[in-house]
Order: structure tokens, then sequence, then C-alpha cells
């Protein structure tokens, strides 16, 4: 069983558990990027259960042993040290000519993959109303995702809503607790991922503020707390992630806004132009 399916598989039974079954379920679909990492004695106690407990945990879900269950989230685990491993084992023989060829063959597929994702479709118009609603948008992001977080925010608030970008710094926690129920958050989670900003979102699910997360896949730390998710290809043959699903699925969310806001964003756009011409802000 791959691993997407067992967590997906822990979500549906979840609720159907006794209690100290739901305790070790809850751990495992949290922390589960910790588990390669931890042997049945030290997750046992990480939860506060037994052995016996986690045995049977691991039965409920068809594995006859701890070491069975453990050894599927040991091979996701190597599969997050892809970047390293095509670092070290690269030669650098590649040409000119064939580093674009194929940086137009990752970014292409990651943008085709994100772009008619069905899921995303689907929740696009969802994120538009909770956009419309909201007191204030706060866009948020650790490291590259911080960078796209103030893209967007720059971006939307050419069209009159009331963004604010909050990217990972010594204060973030504390900017985070200015965030409202009558606010939305958007949050971006790429691997891998900045636990302040993981720890940030569960704070701000647990307050019951809205949040809209932009991520690769439903293993994200930060899924089990957004309302609505977005999930980008960040697929590469090389060193790094590709972004351009992400960035491309940004620009579509800014497109849509602006087409259903429509004039009163024209009108706030023309008089913010005006504004920055007048100030020399622009050529």
């Amino acid at each position: 069983m791959a691993l997407q399916e067992t967590l997906d598989k822990i979500q549906q039974i979840q609720d159907s558990l006794s209690a100290t079954q739901r305790q070790v379920a809850a751990y495992v679909l949290e922390n589960y990027h910790l588990i390669p990492f931890l042997s049945i004695t030290a997750l046992a106690r990480n939860i506060g259960v037994s052995n016996n407990s986690v045995i049977k945990f691991c039965n409920q879900l068809g594995y006859d042993k701890f070491a069975e269950f453990k050894k599927m989230f040991s091979e996701y685990a190597h599969s997050e040290l892809v970047m390293y491993n095509k670092l070290s084992d690269s030669e650098e023989t590649a040409s000119d000519n064939s580093l674009f060829a194929m940086g137009l063959g990752d970014d292409t597929a990651a943008i085709r993959a994100t772009l008619t994702d069905p899921s995303n479709q689907q929740n696009l118009p969802q994120l538009l109303e909770m956009m419309e609603r909201a007191k204030h948008i706060y866009i948020t992001g650790g490291r590259v995702s911080g960078m796209m977080a103030d893209i967007f925010a720059n971006i939307l608030r050419y069209l009159g809503l009331k963004v604010f970008s909050i990217n990972f710094a010594g204060d973030y926690l504390d900017r985070l607790s200015m965030v409202e129920p009558e606010d939305l958050v958007i949050a971006l989670s790429f691997p891998r991922y900045t636990a302040q900003v993981v720890d940030g979102i569960r704070d701000l699910h647990e307050a019951g503020i809205p949040i809209a997360l932009i991520t690769d896949t439903g293993l994200s730390p930060c899924h089990p707390y957004a309302d609505l998710a977005f999930h980008c290809s960040i697929a590469s043959g090389y060193y790094f992630p590709s972004y351009a699903g992400c960035l491309s699925l940004i620009s579509l969310i800014c497109r849509a806004m602006g087409a259903a806001r429509k004039k009163g964003a024209a009108q706030h756009i023309h008089q913010l132009e005006s504004h920055l011409l007048e100030r020399g802000v622009f050529l």
C-alpha cells in the first residue's frame, strides 16, 4: 500500500477507532515524516500509548509487523532526498541546449498537471468566494514559498483587496496572532516544509481561522489544517523542484479574481497606477 493510500485510509477509519487507537492515528497523520527515524518504543512513548497499541494500529491497516509499516514511511523519506541524490550523482555533462529543453519539459509538465487537476478546478470558485468575503487576506510561506507569497499578495493588492504577506521571521508567530476569524489565510507550503509555518497554520486552524492551502500533495503536513487545498506538481529532473505549476496557479487565481471583481478592480488599478506614476515609481 502506498503512503498516500495509507494516510487516506487512516483518515477514513479514524472515527471508528478506540480512543487509544485514535491517539495513534492522529499522531501518524501529523508526524508521518518522523516515523522512519523512530523505533516502536520511541513512537509509543511520543504518543503516550503502549507498544502493543502501536502494533494493533498497524494490524488495523493490514500490516503484520511495525517494521512493515515503518518501511513504507522510510521509502517516502528516502524519496525526499532525491535532490541531494541528483546533485551528488550528476556529472554536469548536459549542454546548454539540453538544459533549456529539460527546463521547458519539466515546467510545462508541472503547469499542465497543476492547471488540469480536477480538484484544483473544482476548488477555485470556493476560494474566490472565501477571498471576497474575507475582511483581510493573509498569505504566508517559508523560504521559497515566502517569496511566492509576496508575489501573490502584490498582485491581489492591485485588484483592491486588503492583502498582507506574512513571511517567516523572528516574530512570525506574533504576526500570525493578529489574524481574526473574519480573515482568510492562504498558506504556501512545499518540501522541505518549514516547521514554523506548519506550526503556525496548525495554531490558526485551532483558532477557527479559514485556511486555503497551496502545496504539493495530500502528504503535506499542513494538509490536515486546511479548509481548502490546491495541489501543484513540483516534479523535476533537475536538482530542485519546479515551481512553475505553483506560479501558474497563483496567476490563474489572480486572473479569476480580477474577472470576478471586474469594474471595481479596473478602477482600483487605474487609480493606483496613476498615483504610482505621479510619485515617479514608474519610468
